[in-house]
Parts: structure tokens; sequence; C-alpha cells
């Protein structure tokens, strides 16, 4: 880590927390020494192994930041880490790529991942390594090349029904562990693996050699919340250490018929730490200016986890926003009535925020906010953390508070509580809201603007009717009076 130094004798530190995305190479990671050691000298000895964890365990940090450069200073040559994730960027030129998987790895190793490359298309598996790492005439004395692949799970899930293609991928990589002195290490969430089984005979090993990598220990959740700190010559004191910990070791529990509960966990989840440790910094920093010396208990206690979250949410959205072109306000209300039931659960969908735009899908599993989980051929998406659920909600509420019309914000909640009558808009509100022909309107608000008018015009109506009728029994009270008084006076 650097030091930033602006005064002549003083020092700044600098935020040492990566945040959510993950540990890049040449980036020191502060903790799992043990467990990246493990792995290096299990691809040496194994050849091909795979590496497999739950989601947002730190696979990619933990082989970018720590095994490649171990496998480097042991003699090897890691290449990569390469994705299968590429899809065309031109459709037209679909059909000219021999596999869509093996142009992705050309992509990642020989071009550009975000650029179309005709010269790649037709290339085998071997041929793009063959251009990655050529051979020399002295194959005994070079570096052995490692191929590493992140994320490989994306090969069973980007198409489930793409067996033909998967095939001849796996037949590729067969080749080139036959013919090739390559070492293999695939990385892949856990709870894939078993999609993988139709392909094992075609992989030297049948990936008999596994790895498993699991949430933050105690311990390195500690490591990973002070070494940082320390490389900026600020303390991160043990009991605040401590403290932070046990706030992000917990998990929500939901019993029927009880009230839900937050219970304490055995590990910490890598993503939630790196989110709460640099809006911690931010916060100390803002209370004490830039050149604080140690963060303490009293610093954690005024940390409000849910807060840090969402403001990593609505970051992550206007992320998204910009990189795809998907407005804001669709991608929070996908959020808020697919992923989010109305009792502020966890929920799942198989729809995006855009059925024609799967980038977004794409960029917010990038951000570890939501994760996908495929079944019978059929991809599900849901939150990636039940502490997302009232960070959404809460981020949410301030976006359209700041965003949106009095009468958007009823709209919306017309429709999010089932369309209760009395949120709808009355004569005198209307006149503050657009007709409901008007455009650039969503069909919700279109919707809700027209029962509002309906209910509004009925009820008028009625009322006009009930003076009208109160007029009526007025005069006839009136007249009965007049009767009456004509009946009784006296001649």
């Amino acid at each position: 880590m650097s030091l930033e130094t602006t005064t002549p004798g003083r020092i700044q530190p600098t935020n040492p927390y990566v945040g959510p995305r993950a540990f890049a190479i040449g980036e020191e990671l502060p903790n799992r020494q043990d467990e990246a050691r493990e792995l290096a000298d299990l691809v040496i000895a194994e050849r091909v192994v795979l590496l497999h964890s739950p989601s947002g365990a730190g696979k990619t940090s933990l082989m970018q930041a720590a095994v490649m450069p171990m496998l480097e200073s042991d003699g090897f040559h890691p290449v990569g880490p390469a994705r299968v994730d590429k899809q065309p960027l031109d459709k037209s030129i679909h059909g000219r790529i021999r596999n869509r998987y093996v142009y992705s790895i050309a992509l990642y190793l020989l071009g550009n991942p975000h650029q179309s490359s005709p010269e790649l298309e037709p290339l085998t598996l071997e041929q793009v390594l063959h251009r990655a790492v050529p051979p020399t005439e002295k194959a005994e004395t070079e570096s052995p090349p490692v191929l590493i692949v992140d994320q490989f799970e994306e090969i069973l899930t980007l198409d489930p029904t793409d067996w033909e293609a998967q095939e001849q991928f796996f037949a590729d990589l067969r080749a080139v562990l036959t013919r090739r002195r390559w070492w293999l290490l695939l990385a892949m969430r856990e709870d894939f693996m078993g999609g993988l089984d139709r392909y094992l005979p075609l992989i030297p090993g049948h990936l008999r050699t596994t790895y498993r990598l699991d949430f933050l220990t105690p311990a390195e959740a500690r490591a990973a919340v002070q070494r940082p700190a320390e490389s900026q010559h600020v303390e991160f004191e043990s009991d605040a250490a401590e403290l932070l910990i046990d706030k992000l070791a917990r998990t929500r529990v939901d019993s029927p018929g009880q009230k839900t509960t937050w219970l304490p966990t055995p590990y910490v989840e890598p993503f939630h730490l790196q989110v709460a440790c640099r809006r911690l910094w931010k916060q100390v920093r803002g209370a004490r200016g830039d050149y604080f010396r140690s963060i303490n208990r009293d610093d954690v206690e005024e940390l409000d986890l849910d807060r840090a979250l969402s403001r990593y949410y609505s970051d992550s959205i206007a992320d998204v926003e910009r990189r795809t072109g998907v407005p804001q306000a669709r991608i929070r209300q996908w959020f808020e009535t697919q992923l989010i039931t109305p009792q502020q659960f966890r929920s799942q969908t198989m729809t995006g925020p855009v059925q024609d735009n799967p980038a977004a899908l794409n960029e917010l599993q990038a951000a570890y906010l939501i994760r996908s989980d495929s079944r019978s051929g059929t991809t599900w998406y849901e939150l990636s953390h039940d502490r997302l659920v009232q960070a959404v909600i809460t981020s949410n509420d301030e976006w359209r508070r700041k965003n949106y019309m009095p009468w958007q914000i009823r709209a919306y909640q017309w429709v999010r509580n089932n369309k209760p009558r009395d949120l709808l808009l009355s004569k005198v509100e209307l006149r503050y809201a657009p007709w409901y022909r008007s455009r650039n309107l969503t069909s919700d608000e279109r919707d809700f603007l027209k029962e509002s008018d309906r209910t509004a015009y009925t009820e008028g109506l009625l009322q006009r009717h009930r003076d009208i009728t109160g007029v009526i029994g007025a005069i006839a009270i009136i007249e009965f009076l007049i009767i009456l008084y004509l009946l009784i006076r006296p001649f």
C-alpha cells in the first residue's frame, strides 16, 4: 500500500480497504496466506485442480493476489485469469466463431475482452495457448505454464442448453492437457459443481483434486481488519476489531410463527467486511481529519452496517446505469418488487430488470448484489445476502424522496401494497398530478392515475347525489313542518 505525503513530516493515510471488488494482481492480501500456499502446492503437485467456494468467499482475490505470485516464485508461469463469459459483441459473427468459450479465453489472453477480434474466431484452445505462451527450444528449462480460469460456472450458466459447445470446449481442454505440458486451475461457485459431471470423463484425472475456500474465520477476519490499517501506520485497536467482527458475524433466521432473529455465525463474509471497513475508514477521516492514527471501539459503535450497505448499493446501481443504460428507477423497482417480498424477506425471480439487456444482470452479479442459481435449465436470481434487504429498502426510499414527485411515491406505494383505495389521489391532489394519458408515464403510474381519476369522479357523483338528497330531504322536512304548523296553529 502507498502512503500519501501532503506536508513535510506528516503522512496522510490512504484508505487501504479495497471495498467490494476483488484484490488485484500486485496487491497484498492481508490474510489467507496458509490457504494460498496449500492451493499453490496442490496445483504444482496435482497439475489439475478445481477451486470451489460459496459465492463471495474470495476466490478471485486469493488467486490474483496470493496464489499467482506464489506460483511464479516457485518457477511456474501463471496465465490469466481468463473467463468464459464473453459473447461476440457483433451478433453477425456468432456463426463464424468455432467455440464461444475458447473465443472468450482468447479475448482475455490475446486481445481485448471488450472488443471483437475476427483473427481469434477460428482458433482451438491449443492454438490460443500456443500464442499466449509459445514453446521454446529448451522445454526442460522453461517455466511450466498454468492456465487459470475464474468463475468457471459461467460455462454452465450462460446457456444451459449449449451442450454441444460445452463438450467441444472440454474436448479442447483435454487435448491441451494431453499433448502439452500445461497446468490448470479452475475456480467456480460450489453450488454449480454438479453441472460438470457429464464432462468429467473428458478431463484427465476427472477433476478428482479439489480445494474448498470457505468464508473468513474470526482470526482471518481480524487480520483483514487490522493489517491494512497497520500498513498506513494506523492502529485498529483490538477491542474495536472484535466488536466489528461481532457485528459482521450475524445471519438472519426466520422461523414460521416466530419473530425474525439475527444469530451469530462462526464466520465472516469478505464482501461485507471490506464494505464495512472501507466505510468505517471514511467515517473516521470525516470525523477526525486526514491525520488520524487509530480506530477505536467508539468509532465502530457509530458505524451503521445497514447504512454502509445502503451507500454501496446506491453507488453500484448508479454504476450499472452508467455502464448499461438501464435506468436506476427500473433497477431499484426490480430489486424491491422481484427480490424482496412485502414482508421484507428475500425472494427469487427468473427475469431481469430489462428483458433484452442481460448486461445489467452481469454487472449486478459482478458487484455481489445478486447471485444466480441454475435449476432444471432455469436461472433464478436473488439478493446475495439477507443484510441487503433493509439496505435496499432504505436506499430506495431515500432515492424516491429525492427524485420522485409526491404523487409518484403514492403510486409506488399503491402498487406495492396491493392497490388499496385509501392511497389513491383525491380530486384536489389530482390537480397537481399529470393526466393519466400523458406521455412518459410507467404502466403502474398510468394505472394509478386512471384509478384515482375514476374513483374521484365516482366519489364526486356520490357526493353530488348526497348533496341533492340532502337538499330534497331538507325541503321535505321544511314542507312537513309548514304543514304541521298549519294543522296545529290556532284560528
